[in-house]
């Protein structure tokens, strides 16, 4: 090999190396940020400083490092260095694997470059890059020690990646997520093993990691058998509490050693942003203290209330899974009545879902299906409740009950329009497959829903049409209202939000809304009457159709009939 080898600077022909002027606000980045060791030495290889990665490195806590001399500390196989010259080639045949296995001679640390550093005053000194090869791979070709430093885990990068993440979560009003993971019982595999199965294990462990985090997720070698994780916003606490359980879980497959299978476990600790540190620095110090309380194959949160908050909502989430994989037996329909406001006839019901929570009870959809929506099981829900209300329907009919003469509206997502969710059945197809009679079934979905899903579904809401499924937009008023969009969709009718019924200085919004849709031929039933009061406001606007616990509550079929045959002869 000649001159030019691995951490010698730039030579032109034995002429000395260009001398780098480093800049001081640099300077002070590297020496705080650094994920390797760096060192300043003067020509008489003295310490000037060093930062925290160099003495990490020596594993002492010695703040009292100028004056020392760098000889014995750190060593290049083959490299000779004089202080006051320039640096002298490597020998004939080094090879990285020698390097790795000869480095503790006389100096566990070794050299991988050096950089000439002039000073204001006149005079050099060196910049020194030093690793421990026995925490890097020792199966890497010769040239590749030249970028050695590019190869170690950038906490650059990750601290960059964890700011930014910090802004968009400020911005948003969201959270962050800091994950500590540590191998188990890593420092007795690690004396058992060679350096290079070791490394070649601690290699595997991070690509089940990689594979099992998301990709906008941020994985870094904090120290040996020891690992940063940084989980992007959007996140939520509990989707937070699942990703540290699949890290956890990711190692239950046993690795093969040499044809024999080694059972590895991590432990990991926990801290949120802006919960548990409002800096880069804060968030990870959380994160350590939380691994401190998790006990082996476990994980804490630096708030323990926290901790309890989210394996609540994990034992929710994992309850509500399974009944929906399973709806007939956790699920139940209630009708609620649709009256005409002027007469007190009933004209239609609306089918409304409950779960039945096997510690808290009959639950109504505001309570689950948030999480239903972020399981991705709402289609799947949907389609039981509307083959539920079809059948019963068919019961009705075939007992010869005048509730089948009424219409039933089923309040569904707007990802059932999509063709392409779940099982790839359009909608018209699964209504038709369910043996749906014609016009008396209508599908409710949220205003921005609609408008969001209809313009890629013109030929599927025409088919809708044709087999007499009205459309109805729901919760109008709870937010804008777009008068355009709603009119140029085929809707029926829509349904106020209840929100429109509680204040007074709203009537002004309820009469104004009435009366555009009144005017554009759309039907509109007002929803949350619950006091006589409301009740003759809305009678007074000429509000047709109403509904709410006032004029009936939501009931099973079975007390369905029951109301129906009691309810006023009038009616």
């Amino acid at each position: 090999m000649t001159g030019d080898g691995v951490g010698a600077p730039a030579q032109d022909n034995g002429k000395q190396a260009q001398v780098h002027a480093l800049p001081a606000a640099l300077s002070r980045l590297v020496v705080e940020q650094a994920p390797f060791g760096l060192v300043l030495v003067d020509d008489e290889g003295r310490i000037r400083w060093a930062n925290d990665g160099f003495r990490a490195l020596l594993e002492s806590e010695d703040d009292e490092l100028a004056g020392r001399s760098i000889d014995g500390l750190i060593r290049y196989s083959g490299f000779l260095c004089d202080w006051r010259d320039e640096w002298v080639a490597l020998e004939e045949g080094w090879e990285p694997a020698r390097l790795a296995a000869d480095s503790h001679a006389d100096g566990r640390l070794v050299l991988v470059s050096a950089t000439p550093v002039e000073q204001e005053h006149g005079g050099r000194l060196r910049l020194l890059s030093v690793i421990d090869p026995g925490e890097s791979p020792a199966a890497l070709e010769p040239d590749a020690w030249r970028q050695l430093p590019a190869r170690l885990p950038n906490m650059w990068l990750f601290e960059d990646r964890l700011r930014h993440a910090l802004e968009r979560a400020d911005r948003a009003e969201g959270h962050v997520g800091m994950m500590v993971l540590r191998l188990d019982d890593h420092a007795a595999l690690r004396e058992s093993l060679s350096v290079a199965a070791f490394e070649a294990l601690v290699a595997r462990v991070e690509q089940r990691l990689a594979r099992t985090l998301r990709r906008e997720d941020s994985l870094i070698k904090l120290r040996p058998g020891c690992w940063g994780v940084l989980i992007e916003p959007p996140l939520t606490l509990g989707g937070l509490q699942v990703t540290v359980m699949r890290c956890l879980e990711a190692m239950e497959p046993p690795f093969w050693q040499e044809m024999h299978p080694t059972l590895l476990t991590l432990s990991a600790g926990v801290s949120i942003y802006p919960e548990d540190g409002e800096l880069p620095s804060q968030l990870l110090a959380s994160a350590e203290t939380a691994l401190e309380r998790a006990g082996p194959s476990g994980h804490a949160f630096f708030d323990e209330a926290l901790r309890h908050h989210l394996d609540e909502q994990l034992a929710f989430r994992q309850l509500l899974q399974d009944a929906v994989l399973a709806p007939e037996g956790h699920f139940q329909l209630l009708y609620q009545p649709q009256l005409e406001l002027a007469t007190g006839r009933c004209v239609g019901l609306e089918a409304l879902l409950r779960w039945q929570h096997p510690r808290d009870g009959l639950l109504a959809p505001a309570d689950f299906l948030p999480v239903v929506a972020e399981l991705g099981e709402q289609v799947r829900l949907d389609r039981w409740v509307i083959a539920t209300v079809i059948a019963q329907h068919a019961a009705w009919r075939e007992a010869g009950s005048p509730l089948a003469e009424l219409d039933v509206a089923v309040n569904v997502d707007g990802d059932l329009l999509d063709q392409a969710t779940f099982d790839r059945r359009p909608l018209d197809l699964f209504l038709r497959q369910q043996g749906l009679e014609p016009g008396w079934l209508s599908l409710e979905f949220g205003q921005q829903g609609l408008i969001d899903h209809a313009a890629g579904q013109a030929h599927l809401l025409r088919r809708l049409g044709k087999l007499g499924i009205g459309l109805v937009a729901n919760d109008i008023g709870a937010s804008p209202v777009d008068l355009p969009r709603l009119a140029s969709l085929p809707v029926s009718r829509v349904k106020l939000s209840p929100a429109l019924m509680a204040p007074l200085a709203r009537e002004g919004v309820l009469e104004a809304l009435l009366r555009c849709f009144q005017a554009l031929g759309i039907e509109v039933v007002l929803v949350g009457i619950e006091t006589p009061g409301q009740l003759e406001a809305v009678r007074a606007l000429g509000a047709s159709l109403g509904q709410g616990h006032l004029l009936g509550a939501p009931q099973a079929p079975d007390d369905l009939a029951g109301w129906w045959e009691a309810r006023p002869a009038t009616g």
